[in-house]
């Protein structure tokens, strides 16, 4: 057997490989046998058309097996260097969103095997697909509202999480057999040829294993002494998964990644955001059948988590892991198996996959002590938090039925769905408050570019709150009409293998299907930016009006000369009462906003007829569509960054820790049934234990119980998510400065947003928005 000690030596040698791998070819390789199929099988339905192509597909991708793998599979061939966040060229002034499926295209480089001709023939057969001419053509219709991010919207690729408990315990085998009755005993036509088309896609994970098996044979040929034994065993899992169910860790491990690596492929390139869900719930039963020490099982993980990171820049990002929580009664999940995947964190401490911690009431002490060593160690990883005490109330008063609750889990950065059974389509729509004000303010006028963009009516300045929300809902309108173009759009390219693990062996209905629903919940979710900016400057107007009346003829000139010319009025504007401070005018507008723009929200449908669901988080979008607002009456500069999630605006929020969570403790977070995001940028200093472990139960008393588990001070939903930095801005500058000496490994994590990533990969612009959002004096202890 081979020890713990060298199982990690290999899974550390596997990530340097992986990092080393400079292109990413196998997702056009794939795309180009897709366009084949379809060609072959273009007299079936959607469906089975879709099926087939994802068979050819895994009879098209290169495999190779590395000589530190203990494992087969890769995400390789599912993703394109595409994702700008994480790419060291990436500029907020040219970024315009996710938009254009064809974009893609102009990431693979051409070589001496994939010629441009090649490439050029691929990109032409997608652009005459039903999916890439609808969704053009929502694009081109919303262009208007767009074009300065009023409103923006997405195709959604991921963003859910399938559960793959059943299969992994059952095998394949079984579920084709369950498939089999399900088309016996069912009559609609349509289902009936969905649930083949499932078989048809079950089968290519069966095709995967079998071409990866006999790469392992082949090895075995040649192999000797520790690396034989490593393959004699690779072929012994193999032999059983994922045809038939696991019976130990190993095992459930082999046919979780051969399943996540079709699943993945079906949707290449760039599936964005599917997340694992609670993992130490899906493998303790797996550890716990042959009692795997602690250790072991941490060695096994370190394979598992590397799975996840794609080539130089870990480009697959966004993939959540959770562990932890509570069950209906309160009683903890957490296991040994949480405590191994904790280990293999801390020691690998890669770029991804997320990793987050469900906490409650009587989360023990111990999980505190271990997460202590995340927080204080310096460039090491560290989790997202929820409160599983404010979760389950909040999704329960929307609708998911008791018993699915302790199944949450988080897709994407921070959205909760229901694992298996939620299509949430979290990044539907995008909602950019401070851009409606502006153009309420000018009548409809950029005042970035100084064009006239709409015929608004013209609005005092004492009319100005009800004014912007008599704009906004025609806009919200627009939007919805728009993210529901693109969700229609999408839905050309069915999910048969994923469907699969969504609900669809019982339905016969593909999960993203427009006009029939085929998980037990779906929505559509929209990302509202600008919360405190929208509130700040409320309440900076009014204040305006009632002290210096005549100051205020003055507003409008001054936000179109971005203030240049008009610093006294400035200052004046930047005196008044800010969001974070915990000032009661200032709260109660930011409560208002929250309440008022998510009933809007809650009253629109989505494809389905689905309410949409608010979620107040912006994934580095505050940067990019603050980019696209001019100065507002908040003091903020033109094209500054909008806040962060439900965050005081940076710099605003002077008064410390204490006055900042009750100022978030205000927020209707009853109302956020689709998320929302909060960063705590927090000095080490202020921490005063000996070891991290006891600083972990420290940042308890300091930081989770006053926000999470603060039950005198609210009777409504309590705030359930936070993510911290435990550093400061000296610290990242000196990273920055001498990145050898400071991260010699070349990898040094920070939080981004809901995902943790590379400081060193990303580009100076997110840099420094990292940097200034630490923001201090609103942390203070």
């Amino acid at each position: 057997m081979v020890k713990a000690e060298r199982i990690t030596e290999m899974a550390k040698e596997l990530f340097k490989e992986e990092r080393r791998k400079m292109r990413l070819d196998g997702w056009f390789l794939a795309k180009e046998r897709a366009a084949q199929s379809f060609e072959k099988y273009q007299e079936l339905s959607t469906e089975k058309q879709c099926a087939y192509s994802l068979v050819e597909m895994v009879k098209a991708i290169p495999l190779t097996i590395s000589e530190y793998s203990i494992f087969v599979g890769t995400q390789d061939d599912s993703f394109a260097r595409s994702y700008a966040l994480i790419n060291p060229a990436f500029k907020v002034e040219e970024f315009s969103g996710y938009c254009d499926p064809l974009a893609v295209f102009g990431d693979i480089e051409p070589s001496e095997e994939i010629t441009k001709e090649r490439i050029e023939k691929v990109k032409k057969f997608n652009e005459q697909t039903a999916y890439v001419k609808e969704l053009n053509g929502v694009y081109a219709d919303a262009a208007g509202d767009t074009k300065e991010v009023a409103y923006f919207f997405e195709q959604v690729t991921g963003h859910l999480i399938p559960d793959l408990r059943e299969v992994l315990e059952i095998g394949v085998k079984e579920l084709l057999k369950r498939l089999d009755e399900s088309i016996a005993k069912t009559e609609d036509a349509i289902h009936k040829d969905n649930l083949e088309a499932f078989k048809i896609a079950l089968s290519a994970v069966l095709i995967l294993k079998e071409r990866y098996q006999a790469l392992v044979v082949e090895a075995l040929e040649g192999a000797s002494g520790e690396r034989l034994e490593q393959l004699q065993e690779m072929n012994k899992v193999l032999e059983r998964v994922p045809e038939y169910g696991a019976s130990n860790l190993r095992e459930a491990i082999q046919s979780f990644l051969l399943l996540w690596q079709t699943m993945c492929l079906e949707q290449t390139p760039n599936p964005f955001a599917f997340s694992v869900g609670n993992a130490d719930r899906i493998f303790e039963p797996y550890r716990a059948k042959t009692q795997m020490s602690r250790e072991d099982a941490a060695a096994l993980f370190k394979h598992f988590l590397v799975f996840f990171n794609v080539a130089d820049r870990s480009w697959a990002i966004s993939q959540n892991l959770i562990i932890g929580g509570r069950d209906l009664a309160g009683k903890d999940l957490t296991n040994l198996t949480s405590y191994a995947l904790l280990d293999a964190y801390f020691d690998m401490n890669l770029p991804q996959p997320i990793l987050s911690v469900k906490l409650h009431k009587n989360t023990p002490a111990e999980l505190y002590e271990e997460l202590g060593r995340f927080f204080f160690t310096p460039g090491l990883l560290t989790p997202s938090l929820f409160n599983d005490d404010a979760v389950f109330p909040l999704l329960e008063r929307n609708g998911v039925e008791k018993e699915d609750l302790p199944d949450y889990s988080v897709a994407g950065c921070q959205e909760p769905l229901i694992m298996g059974k939620d299509n949430g389509n979290t990044t539907n729509s995008w909602l950019n408050l401070p851009k409606i004000l502006e153009l309420t303010l000018t009548g409809g006028t950029s005042l970035v570019t100084e064009e006239k963009l709409y015929d608004l009516p013209e609005t005092s300045l004492a009319e100005i709150k009800e004014g912007f929300y008599r704009n906004l809902e025609p806009f919200v309108d627009r939007m919805v009409a728009h993210a529901n173009g693109a969700s229609v759009a999408l839905s050309n390219l069915r999910v048969p293998f994923l469907s699969c693990f969504m609900g669809g062996v019982e339905t016969g209905v593909d999960v993203r299907d427009p006009k029939e629903q085929g998980t037990k919940y779906n929505g559509s979710g929209c990302l509202i930016h600008g919360l405190s900016v929208l509130a700040d400057s409320f309440v900076a107007i009014r204040h305006l009006l009632a002290e210096e009346p005549s100051m205020s003829e003055r507003l409008l000139p001054a936000l179109r000369a971005n203030f240049v010319g008009y610093e006294d009025l400035r200052e004046r504007l930047r005196s008044y009462p800010k969001f974070g401070n915990h000032i009661e005018e200032v709260d109660r507008e930011a409560e208002e906003i929250v309440n008022r723009v998510s009933d809007l929200l809650y009253r629109k449908k989505n494809y389905l007829g689905n309410p949409f669901r608010p979620d107040y988080a912006t994934p580095s979008t505050h940067l990019l569509y603050g980019y696209w607002v001019g100065a507002t009456p908040d003091g903020r500069g033109a094209r500054e960054m909008l806040n962060y999630g439900v965050d005081p605006f940076a710099g605003e929020a002077g008064e410390g820790m204490g006055f900042r969570i009750l100022s978030n403790m205000a927020l209707p977070f009853e109302k956020m049934n689709g998320g929302y995001a909060s960063h705590f940028g927090i000095d080490p200093k202020f921490f005063r234990e000996q070891t991290n472990e006891g600083k972990g139960v420290e940042f308890v008393r300091k930081i989770i119980n006053p926000l999470f588990f603060n039950s005198g001070y609210t009777d409504e939903i309590a705030p359930f998510y936070l993510y911290v930095n435990v550093t400061t801005p000296e610290t990242l500058r000196k990273v920055l400065a001498e990145p050898k000496k400071y991260a010699p490994s070349g990898v040094y994590i920070m939080r981004i947003h809901g995902t943790f990533v590379n400081f060193l990969d990303l580009s100076p612009a997110i840099q420094q928005d990292i940097i200034r959002r630490l923001d201090m004096a609103s942390t203070a202890l």
